[in-house]
């Protein structure tokens, strides 16, 4: 067991979480100094890499959609495209 493990429910580190019963801290965090510490009904689970290396592909898909997207308004914006429809097709 290490402490610096990752939880997939809370994202916080296993040492965080409750040593008897395992759950979760509210917010994957420690509470403030002065507040008292709040835990969820979930409980640790540890996030294997399988997990981390879906999401990183999941995030790299995202932000190519992104930059899609992005590169679409860009034209759209520029009325470069609409000016090439009335070129080709005519005003009407």
């Amino acid at each position: 067991m290490n402490t610096w493990d990752k939880c997939k429910n809370c994202g916080g580190d296993r040492g965080l979480h409750h040593y008897e019963t395992d759950q979760c801290p509210v917010g994957g965090r420690e509470a403030p100094i002065g507040r008292k510490q709040e835990w969820k009904s979930t409980t640790f689970e540890i996030e294997t890499e399988n997990e981390v290396d879906e999401l990183r592909k999941s995030v790299k898909e995202l932000l190519a959609r992104v930059e899609e997207l992005e590169a679409q308004v860009e034209r759209l914006q520029s009325g470069s495209e609409l000016e090439e429809s009335v070129r080709i097709f005519g005003a009407g």
